[in-house]
């Protein structure tokens, strides 16, 4: 499985993992010229906005060690973007990341939800 290939897997996964815990997903891969929001959905009545992050190994570290701050501030602009276009202002809203490892040998994994990450 390739790195592409590996990041399509852990959404579709992330998906189904958060849907079975009650989030209700309004949007997957949402894309504007400044980023893209693997996915955005709701939990109870805020609005969270996902990273998905998908690693085969730890060897470069951990995924969630992946979400920093360049990469958080790249998710507000786009967030504050998706909340513009919806007129929300009111509405609460947070950034959580899913950290998924898979092993390539024997397809297990594991999933972590790190809810209210900040740069």
């Amino acid at each position: 499985m390739d790195k592409q290939e590996l990041a399509h897997w852990g959404e579709e996964t992330a998906q189904k993992y958060l849907k079975a815990r009650g989030i209700r997903i309004v949007e997957k891969n949402y894309r504007t010229p400044s980023g893209e929001i693997d996915l955005i959905g709701f939990e109870n009545d805020d609005l969270v906005f996902f990273e998905v992050k998908t690693r085969s190994s730890i060897k470069f570290g951990y995924p969630e060690e992946a979400v920093n701050t360049k990469k958080i501030e790249k998710i507000e602009m786009v967030a504050n973007e998706y909340l513009d276009h919806l007129s929300a202002n009111n509405l609460n809203w947070r950034i959580d990341t899913i950290a998924i490892i898979r092993s390539p040998h024997t397809q297990k994994f594991q999933i972590m939800w790190f809810k209210n990450v900040e740069a």
